[in-house]
């Protein structure tokens, strides 16, 4: 204890007299709770399981630095340089981590619950298998990132470069999607339950076997995706064009696709009971037989071209 109380007042001591490279400095487990070290160069040093909670890290220098088991809670890092760190079980829940450079990390197991990373450069990372329940990512870049297993319940992604991200096996549901890119990302087993995906790019994203209960997907332009087997059951796709997309063996219970443009698509063996497809046009679409009397049309274009009022109110 009285090494840690010594090596701790040191660090202080130093820093107050103006001295900012502590390079290669062993600060394991330390408590450095609440400190300030902003503009330190803190390259190489040893951290695990030192206790950073609400330090001011800001600027700081921390590349190579192993700070496995440590806790940052609430810590400020912002434009910190974490290059080539080691994060393994690191907390960084209520960090503020905008601009931090995360170049060459691999994030194992680390936990981001409630952090902060708006507008920083996660580019190619690896994330698998990390914890960034409602954190903030507002116009963040995680292209072509590894978010395999990765919890995201509720995270605030507005406007976030996710195309080509590996989303394989996310919790995303109730995350906020809209404005983001998803273009050509992996969203195998992901869990999209109550996301808002509202103005989102969609192109070439598959959502065969997709957990989009109760999604927000209305005025999207979904021609042609892949939505077979997925659960769309109480999701939103008002307004959304749907040319040619195929919903075989998907779950539509009680979804709304109200003046959607269903022309082409397949909806064979789909559930559709409780389906609202008022005014939408479904010329052309594959439909099995007695669908009808489980679906809201008021105004619908049926695959004939005909317009069916059977359930319109006077």
């Amino acid at each position: 204890m009285l090494d840690h109380i010594a090596r701790k007042r040191n660090l202080i001591k130093s820093y107050s007299q103006g001295l900012r490279n502590f390079e290669g400095w062993d600060l394991h487990e330390l408590d450095l709770s609440k400190v300030d070290l902003s503009y330190a160069i803190l390259r190489d040093a040893n951290l695990v399981s030192a206790n950073l909670w609400e330090a001011t890290l800001c600027n700081v220098d921390l590349s190579g630095a192993n700070l496995s088991d440590a806790d940052l809670c609430g810590a400020s890092l912002l434009d910190a340089d974490l290059s080539n760190a080691t994060i393994s079980r690191t907390n960084f829940s209520y960090a503020g981590l905008s601009g931090v450079k995360f170049t060459n990390v691999m994030v194992s197991s680390a936990t981001f619950r409630l952090a902060i990373l708006n507008c920083t450069n996660l580019h190619g990372m690896d994330f698998k298998n990390a914890n960034l329940q409602k954190a903030y990512l507002l116009e963040t870049n995680l292209s072509n990132t590894d978010l395999s297993n990765t919890n995201l319940h509720h995270a605030f992604l507005f406007r976030a470069n996710l195309s080509r991200s590996n989303l394989q096996n996310a919790d995303l549901s109730e995350a906020d999607l809209s404005e983001c890119s998803l273009h050509g990302a992996n969203l195998r087993g992901a869990n999209l339950s109550e996301v808002d995906l509202r103005a989102a790019d969609l192109d070439r994203v598959d959502f065969g076997g997709v957990n989009l209960r109760m999604a927000n997907l209305s005025g999207l332009n979904l021609s042609n995706i892949n939505f077979a087997d997925s659960n769309l059951s109480k999701a939103t796709l008002h307004g959304a064009i749907l040319r040619g997309a195929c919903f075989n063996g998907a779950n539509l219970w009680n979804a709304d696709l109200s003046d959607a443009d269903l022309s082409g698509a397949d909806l064979t063996g789909a559930d559709l009971r409780g389906i609202n497809l008022d005014r939408a046009n479904l010329k052309y679409a594959a439909l099995n037989i007695g669908w009808m009397n489980e679906a809201r049309l008021c105004q619908t274009i049926l695959p004939d071209g005909t317009l069916s009022y059977r359930t319109c109110r006077l």
